[in-house]
C-alpha cells in the first residue's frame, strides 16, 4: 500500500518548485528570472509554493520589490540546500564542478522534498533543469512518490547543441543524467512549440509526455523599467541623435552568439548603410577582445560600441532609443532578449535558432535567417533597410505577439491548467506508473 497521501484537486494547489538558483537571491540569469516570475505569478493565482533552491548567499539582497514579492509572499516558502561542494579547489559551475555538485545537491534537495510529500503537503513537483535528477532517483527508490505528478523543464539544452567536440565530450556524463532524469518525469516542458521535437530527439522523452509552456517576460515589469530621463542621458552620452539608424544586440559575448558573423555582414553592407549608422552591443564575455579587434580590422570601430553589462533600468530605457534589434545567435534556448526587444516595439532580424521562430515571423514583425550564414544575415539586413518604412508596423506586431502569448500572467495560467490536467490524469488512472 502507498504511504504517501494522494494529491488533491482542490482550489489551492501545493507545488514543490525545485531549482538551483532564483532571482534576486542568486543572480540575474534567464533561468533565475524564469523561476522568480513563475512562482510569483502562480502565487498570484492562489497556488501555494515550496521553493527549494541552493543556500542563499550572505550578499543576497534582503529588500526591494523583487525580494518582497518572493520572500515576503505568504504563499511562498523558500527552503535552502547546499550546492557548492567543490570550491575553493574547483569552480562550482565549471563543467567538472557541475557534474560533481549537481548529483549531490539534487539528491539532498529531493530527499527533503520527499519528507514534505510524505506528510501530504505537496500536489505537484515541478523541477527546473537538472534538478529533475534527484527527484527521478528518489521516485525510483520510493515508488509511492510516483502518485505525485512530476513536471520537468529542461530549458535550452545548450549542452546538446554545442558544436565544439571537446565540450561535447566533457558534457557526456552531464547529458546522460539530463536525459535519464527527464524521461522519468510525467510531463516534460518544451519552452517553444518549434522546439517540442527536441525533447524526444535529444532526451528520448515520450512525445505524448511533452507539453509546450513558453518562457515569458513580465510585460508590465519590463515597461515599468523605462526611465525617460535615464534613456535621454544614455542617448546623449552615446550621441545617438547624430545616427540615422541604430542597431542593438544583447547577449553574452560568446562565439556561439554569432557576433563575428554580424560584424562581417555589416562590413559587406558598408556601401548601402548610412554614413552614420551605429551598432550597440550590450553584454560581457570572453569574446569581447576578439570582437573589438575584428571591428577595428574591418574598419567598423567608429560605428560599433561595446557597452558591457547594463542594469535592467538602463537596458529597458535604451530599447526606446534604437531602431532595429539583431540577434545572430548560432544556437539558442527560448531567447528572452528577443521578447524584450519586441515589447519595446522594435523590429527584429534574427536567426531561426531555438525558440526564435515562434516569436519572429518574417515580413510580420521582422526577418528570420538561417543560423551560421553570414551571407543570409547580410541579405536580411539589406532587405530590412530597404523596407524601413514597415519598421513601425513590424514593431507593433511584435509587441502584440508578446502580449498574446509570452506575457507571464498568460503563461502562469497555462501552467496552472497543465498542473490540473496532470492531477486529473492521475485521478483517472489511479496514479502514475
Amino acid at each position: 500500500m502507498s504511504t504517501t497521501p494522494a494529491p488533491s484537486i482542490d482550489d489551492q494547489l501545493r507545488v514543490a518548485m525545485l531549482c538551483r538558483a532564483v532571482f534576486p537571491l542568486h543572480g540575474f540569469g534567464g533561468i533565475e528570472r524564469h523561476v522568480f516570475h513563475l512562482v510569483t505569478h502562480l502565487s498570484d493565482l492562489g497556488v501555494k509554493l515550496d521553493l527549494w533552491t541552493q543556500t542563499i548567499p550572505d550578499a543576497a539582497p534582503s529588500s526591494g520589490e523583487a525580494y518582497a514579492r518572493l520572500c515576503q509572499n505568504p504563499l511562498i516558502r523558500v527552503h535552502e540546500t547546499r550546492y557548492d561542494r567543490t570550491s575553493p579547489w574547483l569552480r562550482p559551475n565549471s563543467i567538472l564542478g557541475r557534474q560533481i555538485n549537481y548529483p549531490i545537491f539534487t539528491w539532498q534537495q529531493a530527499s527533503a522534498v520527499a519528507k514534505t510529500a510524505q506528510q501530504g503537503q505537496i500536489d505537484i513537483v515541478h523541477s527546473q533543469g537538472l534538478c529533475a535528477l534527484g527527484w527521478g532517483l528518489i521516485r525510483q527508490q520510493q515508488p509511492d512518490l510516483r502518485r505525485i505528478p512530476h513536471i520537468a523543464n529542461p530549458h535550452g539544452m545548450e549542452e546538446y547543441k554545442n558544436v565544439d567536440w571537446r565540450k561535447q565530450l566533457a558534457y557526456a556524463p552531464f547529458r546522460a543524467q539530463y536525459s535519464w532524469s527527464h524521461r522519468q518525469a510525467d510531463c516534460a516542458i518544451a519552452t517553444d512549440a518549434c522546439t517540442a521535437d527536441d525533447l524526444p530527439h535529444f532526451l528520448g522523452v515520450d512525445p505524448a509526455r511533452v507539453a509546450v509552456l513558453p518562457s515569458a517576460i513580465d510585460v508590465a515589469e519590463a515597461l515599468e523599467q523605462v526611465d525617460a530621463e535615464l534613456g535621454h542621458d544614455l542617448a546623449q552620452r552615446l550621441d545617438l541623435a547624430s545616427s540615422e539608424v541604430v542597431f542593438l544586440t544583447v547577449s553574452r559575448l560568446e562565439r556561439n552568439k554569432g557576433y563575428h558573423l554580424l560584424l562581417a555582414a555589416l562590413a559587406e553592407l558598408r556601401a548601402v548603410l548610412p554614413a552614420n549608422w551605429r551598432l550597440l552591443m550590450v553584454g560581457t564575455g570572453k569574446e569581447q577582445p576578439a570582437l573589438e579587434q575584428q571591428a577595428q580590422n574591418l574598419g567598423l570601430a567608429q560605428h560599433v560600441s561595446l557597452l558591457g553589462r547594463l542594469s535592467d533600468r538602463e537596458l529597458h530605457s535604451l530599447y526606446e532609443h534604437v531602431d532595429l534589434f539583431i540577434h545572430p545567435t548560432l544556437y539558442e534556448g527560448s531567447s528572452l532578449v528577443t521578447l524584450e526587444a519586441m515589447i519595446h516595439r522594435l523590429p527584429v532580424v534574427a536567426t531561426a535558432a531555438g525558440g526564435i521562430p515562434d516569436k519572429v515571423i518574417s515580413g510580420h514583425n521582422g526577418l528570420l535567417v538561417p543560423a551560421n550564414n553570414q551571407r543570409a544575415l547580410a541579405n536580411a539586413l539589406r532587405l530590412a533597410l530597404d523596407l524601413r518604412e514597415y519598421w513601425p508596423q513590424w514593431g507593433a506586431a511584435g509587441a502584440a505577439i508578446v502580449r498574446r502569448s509570452f506575457d507571464w500572467p498568460v503563461v502562469a495560467r497555462q501552467t496552472l491548467a497543465t498542473y490540473r490536467e496532470l492531477l486529473q490524469a492521475r485521478s483517472l488512472r489511479g496514479g502514475f506508473q
